[in-house]
């Protein structure tokens, strides 16, 4: 069977990414977070092709699913009106900090109806994207985790590698050969979902830059396992990766909550 393409980006610099402000519940992200969107938008050379947009559900993954990847959104809401973004748990990060922690589907909501209106106030800016939030789609957060936003059951960080393993089997399951997905997640979890961890900063908790973008191909190995293969063509791109300092230990501490072994030091939280 043909393998599935998937292009994973990590989301653009939080609060939280800041001097390690891991305390900060469901962080939206800086300004230099907004700008680094807006490259992403201008630099991402598969806006013609995607078929299918997720991300996690909280806020800085929403905002940077929607600064960054609205030419793709607006493609498809001109061939699909009905057309959605699928907001799904089993991507978001790997922790129990409040950072990792989301906010309720009515909260994200008021939140995004608002932020136009005050970015435009504060700032004089418009920020693109916002106008497709309304293809937000929210039902997989309802159905697989009803608790939402506690991170119980395999949504809890002990469990991390398990839901890794499941999100593997269902983005081969759930889109086919002809589907080309972009999915924006965050820099520890990404880890545990691709299975590589050559990459890993240990001072930074992940050797995923904000907004870096990544492409794989999902398939089975010859055992039967779902795995995800990098393609040539992102490997060679990752030089090309711009390199700000976002100052992300709080990936390093959610990765030691995970119960990970990949940290050559113990560091106590």
């Amino acid at each position: 069977m043909p393998p599935r393409l998937l292009h994973l980006v990590r989301h653009a610099q939080g609060h939280h990414n800041v001097n390690w402000q891991h305390y900060l519940r469901d962080p939206a992200l800086t300004d230099l977070g907004h700008s680094q969107c807006q490259r992403l938008a201008s630099t991402f050379p598969h806006h013609s092709s995607i078929t299918h947009v997720v991300c996690s559900p909280l806020k800085r993954t929403i905002q940077t699913t929607l600064e960054s990847f609205h030419p793709t959104i607006a493609r498809l809401v001109s061939q699909d009106k009905d057309f959605k973004i699928r907001a799904n748990p089993y991507f978001q990060e790997n922790g129990e900090w409040e950072c990792d922690i989301g906010s309720t589907i009515p909260e994200i909501q008021e939140f995004l109806s608002n932020f136009v209106d005050d970015a435009a106030k504060e700032n004089d800016v418009v920020i693109r994207g916002y106008e497709h939030q309304s293809c937000l789609d929210f039902s997989l957060v309802e159905k697989s985790s009803p608790e939402w936003p506690e991170k119980k059951r395999i949504f809890a960080a002990k469990n991390v590698e398990k839901r890794g393993a499941y999100a593997r089997d269902y983005l081969f399951d759930n889109y086919t050969e002809k589907d080309e997905v972009v999915i924006v997640s965050h820099g520890g979890y990404l880890h545990v979902l691709t299975e590589d961890w050559d990459s890993y900063d240990d001072m930074k908790g992940t050797g995923w830059e904000n907004t870096e973008r990544r492409s794989f191909v999902v398939k089975k190995n010859d055992a039967g396992k779902v795995v995800l293969e990098e393609t040539e063509e992102s490997i060679k791109n990752r030089s090309l990766v711009h390199t700000v300092d976002t100052d992300s230990g709080t990936e390093r501490r959610e990765t030691e909550i995970a119960g990970h072994h990949h940290l050559q030091t113990e560091v106590k939280a």
